[in-house]
């Protein structure tokens, strides 16, 4: 499988990513997300307003997400690696939307946009990528390591037949 089918394949089978963020003091912060991705690639989660990772998106909308399957071997290991603005959706249509892309990802019904606006505490996020890597594993000296090959963005979407 050539690497753009596999980044397509791990972002569309792995449902779960790890999100960095970084405190206005300077303090790094991962955090484990249940995402969903759109057909433009654009990545959606929804969390707490309060949480570590939620205040650091407001004053810091620079992130990194890594997605990846943990099952997988050190020598077969294949990730998306992802630097993306993230920011919380406050416009009614853009929540639902998200939800609507979260829901179909678990296969369940959506939850109301109003559930994430105004005083509730849950929050519906939006990452942009603006980098995408993937990686190819190597050996050397007995040794696997990874390299890391930037991916066209455009080149990850679904075939347009594709749901």
């Amino acid at each position: 499988m050539d690497l753009i089918a596999r980044a397509r394949d791990t972002l569309e089978r792995i449902v779960n990513a790890a999100l960095a963020t970084v405190s206005p003091d300077g303090q790094p912060w991962n955090s484990p997300i249940f995402v969903a991705w759109s057909r433009s690639r654009t990545i959606y989660w929804s969390s707490l307003r309060d949480t570590v990772h939620s205040q650091n998106i407001a004053t810091r909308p620079d992130v990194f997400l890594v997605v990846f399957d943990a099952a997988s071997s050190d020598q077969s290991g294949h990730a998306v690696y992802i630097r993306a603005t993230a920011h919380e959706l406050s416009d009614e249509a853009a929540v639902q939307a998200a939800l609507d892309c979260l829901a179909s990802r678990k296969k369940g019904k959506p939850k109301p946009a109003a559930e994430f606006l105004g005083e509730h505490p849950r929050r519906v996020y939006e990452a942009v990528p603006e980098t995408i890597w993937t990686n190819v594993v190597k050996m050397e000296n007995g040794h696997y390591f990874d390299e890391r090959v930037v991916v066209d963005i455009q080149s990850l979407r679904p075939p347009a037949s594709a749901g």
